[in-house]
């Protein structure tokens, strides 16, 4: 009995939702649990909107999802002080005409606070909400400086046309894709993959 009650429940959890949806879902209420925990489990609310930047506007850049750039908040497109590269992925299909628009590919580097340090939780870069947010998700796909075990938030993330593999002996060749960030751009021009 207790087998078939747990398969109708898959199934009827099945029809209303895709496993990439369900794990988003999870990563969220992972991040906002790392980043705020007292605030998401005391107060009403989502866990989206503890991660993102609650006190702009809908459809402000800081709510967006996306992680600031770094030549956002220091002007160069680098890791800055207090971050570790902690992973990369390959964006296959840029269309846009900012930086590697010659070569059809992105390469995006996420940029951790280290272990021990704080980056001050999830806000808007620059306290500003035309600026994508900082420190709200906490996440690594994990191919650089893997002598860190921790898992922290993402300050920033910066952009290369060519595979970090091949630019910084602290990341590996363990090939990551995801082409929904292709689509991020960045208003700047600071934004340069030299």
């Amino acid at each position: 009995m207790s087998e078939r009650l747990a398969r109708a429940a898959g199934s009827w959890l099945e029809r209303r939702t895709s496993r990439r949806s369900f794990l988003s879902r999870l990563a969220t209420a992972g991040s906002a649990l790392a980043v705020a925990p007292v605030r998401y489990t005391l107060r009403p609310g989502s866990a989206m909107s503890v991660i993102t930047c609650g006190s702009c506007s809908s459809g402000a850049k800081c709510c967006d999802g996306y992680t600031v750039f770094c030549c956002t908040l220091t002007g160069f497109n680098e890791c800055p002080a207090d971050t570790y590269m902690g992973g990369w992925w390959k964006c296959t299909s840029y269309t846009g005409t900012g930086p590697c628009s010659g070569e059809g590919v992105r390469y995006y580097i996420d940029c951790n606070i280290n272990p021990g340090e704080s980056c001050g939780g999830c806000q808007c870069a620059n306290g500003t909400c035309s600026h994508r947010g900082t420190c709200c998700n906490v996440f690594r796909y994990g191919q650089c400086n893997t002598q860190i075990s921790s898992v922290t938030a993402i300050v920033c993330r910066m952009i290369k046309c060519v595979s970090p593999c091949d630019l910084y002996s602290a990341c590996d060749c363990t090939y990551k894709v995801d082409d929904v960030t292709c689509s991020q751009e960045e208003d700047t021009i600071c934004l340069s993959p030299y």
